[in-house]
C-alpha cells in the first residue's frame, strides 16, 4: 500500500430512524472493506503473501487473495450521494447524510450518520384509464393494492405495485400485458408532506412485423387455442431449421394435447399431460405456466423444460373476442440410467472404519416417469480391544461390518385413491414403494433387517408437503448374540433390545421449506414427525386374539412392537452474502412403548454423535444421560428421548475449499424407570446437568455437484465423566486424571459426503 494512503478498515452507518434498513443502506455503500474471515481479514493477508516477485506462487495468491482497499474522500462522498438517493426512493426527500472519517496506524475507520427528516405519505390514490377495457378489474382489486392512503410515498413499493398488478392481469388473460403500460403521476403540492397519486393505465401498442406503424388498442386478452407438446425435443435439430424440424415430427393428440415426436412416443402421454396446467380452451395464466414448469420438472426425466407462446394473428387490431394463442411445451429428455457413488470415512477413538454407497438409477422405468433406485451399501470399522469387554474370544484387532440393499420405486401419482387429473395438478402427489435388506456383524451380535412399505407424498402450499406411509412392516432377525453379553443383560431392560422383533407402523411427515434457490436469502426449515406401531393390530387381537404366555399378541410367531414416537427438527439458515452463513438447529424427539413392548425396539431409537449429530464423539456413542458403555466393545447407546442443539458458521477460504467452526450440544435419555443404565433416565431436575457439549472445525471441499467435508469435534463438556473424577463438567478446561483421558479421547475425526444439515 502507498505509503501516503489509508486502508479501508471498516465503515457503518447510523441514523435516527427506526423504520430505516441499515443493511439495506449499506448495500448501497461502495467499496466495500476487505472482507473478514474469523474477525481477520484473511484474503488481504494472502495478496500481501505474493511479494514483488513475478512468479507462479505469487500471481495465484495474488488471484485468490483480495487488494487491499483504499480509503479515498470522493469514494465518501459518492456514497453520501447515494444514501440521500436511496432516502429520497423511500420518501425522505429532506434526509441529510454527513460522514466522519477517523485515521489511525494507516486504517481509516467511515461513519455515515444520516438524518432522515420527515418523509412524504400518501394522502390518496385515483386512477386514470387510458384502456377502458381493464377498467373493471382493476378498481374490483384495489383492497389487494400495495399504495394505500398513509404508506409512504416509496419508490420501492411502487415498483411493487406495478409488478403485482403485472401478474394479476397476466393471471387472467392479458398475456402481452406489461407493467410498462403502467405510470404514476405525484401531486406534492398538496401540503403537509402528503403525495396525491395518480395510477394510469396506457393502452397496448400494436405494432406490424416491419414496424412501418404502431396503433394503441386495447390491451388484449388471450386464450388457449392448443398446445403442442414436444416430448423428446432436440435442441440441434431445431437450430438448423425450425420449421423443418416440426414437419418430420409425427403428430398425436391425447386428452386435447397435440404430441409431436419422432419414432415412437417413449413417456406416456398421460404422465406428461398430468403435469400440465396449461389447458387448450383456457385463458392465458402465467401461475399455470410457472406450475407447468414445476411440475414436469419434478418429473425428473427431462434435461430442460421450455413453454413459449405465439399469437394466431398478431396484426389484426380488433377481435371481438378473446385472441388465439398457441403453446408449445419443449421436452429435452435426460439421461434415464445413471450410477453414483459415495464414500465415508471415521476415525473414532482410534478405531478407523469407512462406508461407501454404490446407486443406480433409472429415471423411466416402464414408461411412465417410474424412478427406480436401487443402493447397495456397506461398511467396516476396525476396533480395538477394550479392557472393558464381556466379549468371548475377542482378538486384539475385530472388524465391524454392515451390508445392505435398498431399492424404491416412486411413481408420479397415488396408486389409489384420488387418481383424478385435477387432484394431480392440484397436489402432484407421488407413491413410493421400498423394499430393503441389511445386516450387521458386530462382536456382541449379528441380527438382520427387513423392510417393506409403500407411502404417498404431496404438497398443498407452495413451501410445505406432507408424507404420510400408512404401512411400514420392519422385522428384526437376531441371528446371533454373544453368550456372555447375553448373560450380562439378562433380564435387564436392555435385552429386550437385542430379540426378534416385528414392526408394523404407520408414519406422517410435515415439511416446511421456505428456501427459494432462485436467489440468496435466508431461509427457515421445519420438519415434524409422528409414528405409531401395532395399534390397529393390537386393536384386532382384543377382540378375536388370544394373548401367549407373556400376556403379549404374536403375529407369524414374533411378538409385535407397539409404540408412539414424535420429533420435530428446525434450522434456519441465516445467509450473511455468498460466502458466509450461519445455521442453527434444534432437534427434540420422544418414543413412548406401551402395550407388548416393553422398550422401544432397537432401531426405532435415537442416537447421536457421529458425523451428523454431536460431532465430538463417534456415532452412538454418547449417553444415554450420564452413563457409559461397559458391556459392549462396539458403543451402541439408544435411547428413547433426544435433545439436540447445533450451531455452525461456514465462510469460504480460497478457490473450492470452504471453512466451518461449530458447537454441538444434547444428549439422549431412556424414558422409563426399569432401565438399569445408571444415570441414563430423564430427570426434569437433572436432564439440563447431563447435557454434553462438543465444539470443532471443519473443512469442506465444494465440488458444485458433491462436497466432501472433514470434522474435527473436541469435547468440551463430557456427562460421562466418573463422580470421583468430578462428575459432569467442563473437561476442555479441566482435564480429568487417568491414562483412557488421552488427545484421542477427547476428538473425533469425520469424514463425510455433504453438509451435516
Amino acid at each position: 500500500m502507498p505509503e501516503d494512503k489509508y486502508l479501508l478498515n471498516r465503515q457503518k452507518t447510523e441514523n435516527n430512524n427506526r423504520e430505516i434498513d441499515e443493511k439495506e443502506i449499506e448495500s448501497y455503500i461502495r467499496p466495500k472493506p476487505n472482507k473478514r474471515v474469523l474477525g481477520m481479514k484473511f484474503y488481504l493477508g494472502l495478496y500481501n503473501l505474493s511479494g514483488t516477485k513475478d512468479n507462479w506462487i505469487n500471481r495465484w495468491l495474488k488471484k485468490i487473495g483480495e487488494e487491499p482497499v483504499i480509503w479515498n474522500e470522493f469514494d465518501s462522498e459518492k456514497n453520501k450521494e447515494r444514501v440521500k438517493l436511496y432516502m429520497r426512493n423511500k420518501g425522505y426527500y429532506y434526509s441529510d447524510v454527513a460522514d466522519t472519517s477517523r485515521f489511525k496506524n494507516r486504517k481509516a475507520n467511515v461513519k455515515y450518520i444520516i438524518d432522515s427528516g420527515e418523509p412524504f405519505k400518501i394522502n390518496k390514490v385515483s386512477y386514470q384509464f387510458r384502456d377502458t377495457s381493464i377498467r373493471d378489474l382493476i378498481l374490483s382489486d384495489t383492497m389487494n393494492a400495495l399504495l394505500k392512503p398513509g404508506s409512504l410515498f416509496d419508490a420501492d413499493l411502487i415498483q411493487d405495485e406495478r409488478t403485482r398488478i403485472e401478474n394479476y392481469l397476466k393471471n387472467r388473460g392479458f398475456y402481452n400485458f406489461s407493467k410498462d403500460l403502467i405510470s404514476f403521476e405525484a401531486d406534492t403540492t398538496v401540503g403537509n408532506m402528503n403525495v396525491d397519486l395518480t395510477v394510469i393505465f396506457d393502452e397496448y401498442q400494436l405494432k406490424n412485423q416491419d414496424d412501418y406503424y404502431t396503433k394503441y388498442v386495447p390491451n388484449r386478452k388471450y386464450r388457449i387455442t392448443n398446445v403442442y407438446v414436444l416430448s423428446d425435443f432436440n435442441q440441434k435439430d431445431a437450430l438448423v431449421d425450425y420449421k423443418e424440424y416440426l414437419i418430420s415430427l409425427t403428430e398425436k393428440n391425447f386428452n386435447d394435447y397435440r404430441f409431436l415426436y419422432r419414432d415412437r412416443l417413449k413417456i406416456d402421454p398421460g404422465i406428461i399431460t398430468q403435469s400440465i396446467y396449461i389447458i387448450p380452451g383456457s385463458l392465458y395464466n402465467i401461475k399455470d405456466v410457472n406450475q407447468t414448469y414445476q411440475h414436469l420438472s419434478s418429473l425428473r426425466i427431462f434435461k430442460t423444460v421450455n413453454i413459449f407462446f405465439e399469437e394466431e394473428d398478431p396484426e389484426n387490431p380488433y377481435l371481438q373476442e378473446d385472441y388465439p394463442l398457441n403453446c408449445y411445451i419443449q421436452l429435452t429428455p435426460a439421461t434415464l440410467q445413471s450410477y453414483s457413488f459415495e464414500l465415508e470415512g471415521t476415525n473414532s477413538s482410534g478405531n478407523f472404519g469407512a462406508a461407501s454407497n454404490i446407486s443406480y438409477q433409472h429415471r423411466n422405468l416402464f414408461g411412465g416417469a417410474e424412478n427406480l433406485n436401487i443402493r447397495l451399501k456397506g461398511s467396516i470399522e476396525i476396533l480395538r480391544k477394550l479392557n472393558t469387554s464381556s466379549i468371548q474370544n475377542l482378538k486384539g484387532i475385530e472388524l465391524v461390518y454392515e451390508a445392505g440393499i435398498d431399492t424404491r420405486i416412486t411413481l408420479p401419482q397415488f396408486l389409489l385413491p384420488f387418481r383424478t387429473d385435477n387432484f394431480i395438478r392440484k397436489y402432484n402427489p407421488k407413491t413410493r414403494v421400498s423394499l430393503a435388506f441389511n445386516q450387521q456383524q458386530r462382536p456382541d451380535y449379528t441380527r438382520r433387517f427387513t423392510n417393506a412399505g409403500f407411502g404417498y407424498t404431496w404438497s398443498n402450499f407452495p413451501f410445505i408437503s406432507h408424507i404420510i406411509n400408512p404401512l411400514e412392516i420392519n422385522y428384526v432377525k437376531m441371528l446371533r448374540v454373544d453368550s456372555i453379553f447375553l448373560e450380562d443383560i439378562r433380564d435387564t431392560y436392555l435385552q429386550h433390545s437385542y430379540e426378534d422383533r416385528l414392526i408394523t407402523s404407520t408414519n406422517y411427515s410435515f415439511i416446511y421449506n421456505n428456501q427459494d434457490i432462485k436467489r440468496l436469502g435466508s431461509y427457515t426449515y421445519l420438519r415434524i414427525n409422528s409414528e405409531q406401531s401395532g395399534f390397529v393390530l393390537a386393536g384386532v387381537y382384543n377382540l378375536f386374539g388370544e394373548a401367549n404366555e407373556n400376556g403379549n399378541y404374536e403375529l407369524a410367531g414374533n411378538e409385535f412392537a407397539q409404540f408412539l414416537k414424535f420429533d420435530f427438527d428446525i434450522r434456519h439458515y441465516s445467509i450473511r452474502d455468498d460466502e458466509t452463513s450461519i445455521i442453527y438447529r434444534f432437534f427434540a424427539g420422544i418414543a413412548w412403548p406401551y402395550g407388548n413392548s416393553i422398550a422401544i425396539p432397537f432401531e426405532k431409537q435415537y442416537f447421536t454423535g457421529g458425523a451428523n449429530g454431536i460431532r465430538a464423539w463417534p456415532v452412538r456413542n454418547l449417553g444415554p444421560g450420564t452413563y457409559l458403555e461397559t458391556r459392549s466393545v462396539y458403543p451402541n447407546a439408544t435411547a428413547d428421548i433426544k435433545l439436540e442443539g447445533n450451531f455452525e458458521y461456514r465462510f469460504k477460504l480460497l478457490w473450492i475449499l470452504e471453512g466451518a467452526l461449530f458447537v454441538d450440544a444434547g444428549n439422549i435419555w431412556a424414558i422409563s424407570d426399569e432401565d438399569e443404565r445408571k444415570g441414563s433416565v430423564f430427570r426434569w431436575d437433572t436432564f439440563y446437568k447431563q447435557i454434553a457439549v462438543g465444539t470443532g472445525f471443519g473443512l469442506r471441499m465444494n465440488f458444485s455437484f458433491f462436497i466432501f467435508r472433514f470434522d474435527l469435534g473436541l469435547k468440551a463438556r463430557d456427562p460421562s465423566i466418573p463422580s470421583e473424577l468430578g462428575g459432569p463438567r467442563w473437561v476442555i478446561f479441566n482435564k480429568p486424571e487417568g491414562p483412557e483421558y488421552n488427545f484421542r479421547y477427547f476428538t473425533t475425526l469425520h469424514l463425510a459426503i455433504g453438509y451435516p444439515f
